[in-house]
């Protein structure tokens, strides 16, 4: 379940009981932290906590100023300067090396549900759907990781047996199409516009045929990745009047990324990886190689309208 699900629902859960809870969200980031901007953190009436603002560094301090303004219902942006030496940062032990801004706001009956209602349209916006071309025993693994990272899956296959619902219960859909049928076949039964990302892997020809020709004219999909070598997907974009030298940028083939992955997990941890690396804009290469802060601005997409 995505983070903001969790967030949302626990904020539910206070509303329904009638407790007020904090929402702490980090809301300026400077240089080196756990966590970037738009991350968020629920306390309730209880302490207790739900989400993570940082590594584990600052949540106890926050859960303590939490329990003041759930008195007061106040609200409050708590400045962490991790720059200086561990002793000298009221004592946490930090050391992210990162100027950090955390907002807390007591929320309550009618911000507490208007705060369920913001978040709900935040993640509606911004969550990743993934089509999963093939139901076959190595996408099982692909749907789980896709799902743990907080992604909405979708599954389709030819086959009814292979098709349930029962084998993917991580997945938010899973559709039983022939796309070989008609050249919509695919777009008939699933939103395709809405998709983020799509894998082809049903181990048939025919229908992995059917399945990237269908998709390759959809503008929204940023990463298409079809499983097998390089020479296969070749032979199947035949037909679809496409040169090898005309290969659209979103298209990945061989899919995943070469972590040397031989088992269906570790392959399905390479496909999800490059798909996390291409809709984040990044290249994948190790952090040791990145120059700068970890997080970078994209993440302020995750704020609300607005967030200060």
């Amino acid at each position: 379940m995505h983070e903001l699900d969790r967030i949302r629902l626990a904020l539910a859960a206070a509303a329904e009981r009638r407790e007020p809870a904090v929402l702490a969200t980090v809301v300026e980031v400077d240089g080196s932290a756990y966590r970037g901007a738009g991350a968020r953190m629920v306390v309730r009436a209880d302490g207790s906590t739900v989400g993570a603002v940082s590594g584990g560094c600052l949540e106890a301090d926050i859960v303590s100023r939490a329990r003041e303004l759930i008195v007061s219902g106040g609200s409050d942006v708590v400045h962490y300067d991790t720059r200086a030496t561990a002793d000298e940062v009221m004592g946490l032990g930090l050391g992210c090396q990162g100027v950090i801004d955390v907002r807390l706001e007591s929320l309550s009956r009618e911000s507490l549900a208007n705060e369920i209602a913001r978040l709900a349209e935040l993640r509606a916006r911004g969550a990743v759907r993934l089509l999963v071309c093939g139901a076959g025993t190595d996408a099982i693994p692909v749907v789980r990781l896709a799902a743990l990272t907080g992604w909405l899956v979708t599954v389709v296959d030819h086959r009814p047996s292979f098709a349930a619902a029962e084998r993917f219960p991580d997945a938010e859909h899973v559709v039983c199409v022939n796309a070989t049928r008609a050249p919509d076949a695919l777009a008939s039964a699933v939103p395709i516009a809405t998709v983020s990302a799509a894998v082809v892997m049903a181990h048939a020809a025919a229908h992995d045929r059917a399945y990237l020709h269908a998709l390759l004219g959809v503008d929204t999909l940023r990463y298409l990745g079809v499983l097998g070598p390089r020479r296969r997907t070749l032979e199947l974009l035949e037909g679809a009047g496409i040169a090898a030298r005309e290969i659209p940028h979103q298209l990945y083939a061989p899919v995943g990324l070469d972590i040397g992955a031989e088992t269906p997990e570790e392959i399905a941890l390479s496909i999800v990886s490059e798909i996390a690396a291409v809709l984040a804009g990044r290249d994948a290469r190790s952090l040791r190689q990145h120059g700068g802060p970890i997080h970078t601005n994209r993440v302020r997409a995750l704020r609300e309208p607005n967030m200060r």
